[in-house]
Formats: structure tokens, sequence, C-alpha cells
């Protein structure tokens, strides 16, 4: 088995894929996103919140250490 990308310059070939794939000669696969595109829906799909600083997370920690909850 061999995987190839073919770039379609006439509009007729996509019949001609879609009755080769139909044939069961061919799959037509759908096109992975690339890491750039992967990373850009998951930014979108994190809330929009202010930064965070150091001194921020570092007084998270202190507040759960003061607090003695265990993370058992």
């Amino acid at each position: 088995m061999e995987t190839l990308t073919i770039e379609i310059k006439n509009p007729k070939v996509r019949e001609l894929i879609a009755n080769l794939a139909d044939m069961d000669l061919i799959a037509v696969l759908p096109q992975q996103p690339t890491w750039a595109e992967r990373w850009q829906a998951l930014s979108d799909s994190l809330p929009d919140v202010p930064q965070i600083t150091e001194q921020d997370i570092l007084d998270e920690i202190k507040e759960v250490r003061q607090s003695g909850v265990s993370r058992q």
C-alpha cells in the first residue's frame, strides 16, 4: 500500500477518483490538520482569561498548602 498526495487540477478528475473509490480500488482519506491548525483549535477552545503571573501561581500553592488539603 502506498499513500500519495494528489493535487486535482481538473474538476473532472474528482469524478474519476470517486469512481475508483466506489470500485474499492482506492480509499480517499480526509487530510489531517497540521500541528499549527490543531494548536489554533485548542487555543480557540480555551477560555479567554488575563495572563497569570508567577506570583499568582505561588500564592495559589501557598493557599493550598496552608489549607492542608491532601491530593491523594
